[in-house]
């Protein structure tokens, strides 16, 4: 899908979409997320998806951000649900690592303690 002329509602939907089919992978996709939580997710811009989760029980509160701009241009099938998908297999099925404490607003309104995110694979 080429977001190069859509509009701003458009990208929004598309984000939307990636999140609401991650979190269905998450929730359903039973092979893999034995003792992993889906604590929350919101779009923070219309191409920018952000995603708090735990990889195991009782585990520090992760989070990852997507730009989604970006990540179209990696693949030839870019729908939402294709980049889900990938996402899914490519950052949370295999262990996540520790993450880093980032001194962003990204969780804000996702979780009790936003500030203790440990964040995976973000570069500043």
């Amino acid at each position: 899908m080429t977001m190069d002329y859509a509009t701003a509602d458009d990208r929004r939907a598309y984000t939307e979409t990636f999140i609401a089919q991650l979190q269905h992978l998450f929730q359903t996709d039973t092979d893999w997320n034995t003792g992993m939580e889906w604590v929350g997710a919101r779009a923070l811009t219309d191409d920018v998806a952000v995603v708090l989760y735990r990889d195991r029980p009782n585990g520090p509160v992760l989070g990852r951000r997507y730009d989604l701009a970006q990540e179209r241009a990696l693949f030839t099938d870019n729908s939402a649900k294709s980049l889900a998908a990938e996402a899914w297999t490519g950052d949370f099925v295999d262990p996540s690592g520790p993450g880093e404490l980032r001194a962003v607003d990204w969780a804000d309104g996702l979780c009790d303690t936003p500030g203790d995110v440990r964040w995976v694979g973000v570069a500043l």
